[in-house]
């Protein structure tokens, strides 16, 4: 069976692929922080969804950096889907480190949703663009 693949040469080497899944992931990080912290000192949200915010951040920021990473990239999504969440977490963890002392609360579950979130959406990708219809193979002529 002969496979004709054409290199486009328009893909991004995979460490500048997950760097920049990262830092997206961080900055989304950073601004849904920010908002959630601007809507509970305005009053517009109570003290108590503060839990629930950090969840929805929690789950989109690593989801939108993981697409923009597997995008740029172009292939092993679901690999690099968790490996931008792995990468992710552990950037939480220094900053928790960093800034916080490390009063560790709570990072089970956010490894969880983290890796959770990278990972359906490495499952939701694997199987886009690829149709049903059986091609035949090519035929290989001497």
């Amino acid at each position: 069976m002969v496979v004709n693949k054409k290199v486009t040469g328009k893909s991004t080497a995979m460490p500048m692929g997950l760097t920049i899944g990262v830092v997206v992931s961080l900055l989304l990080s950073f601004a849904g922080a920010m908002i959630a912290a601007n809507l509970v000192v305005t009053g517009t949200l109570g003290q108590d969804a503060i839990g629930y915010c950090a969840i929805v951040i929690l789950m989109v920021s690593p989801a939108v950096g993981a697409v923009i990473s597997a995008l740029m990239i172009k292939h092993r999504w679901m690999i690099v889907c968790l490996s931008v969440g792995g990468i992710y977490y552990l950037a939480l963890l220094a900053i928790t480190a960093l800034f916080f002392g490390g009063q560790y609360q709570g990072m089970g579950v956010t490894a969880l949703v983290v890796l959770g979130t990278c990972g359906a959406v490495g499952l939701l990708g694997l199987r886009t663009g690829k149709g049903s219809r059986h091609k035949g193979a090519k035929r290989h002529f001497r």
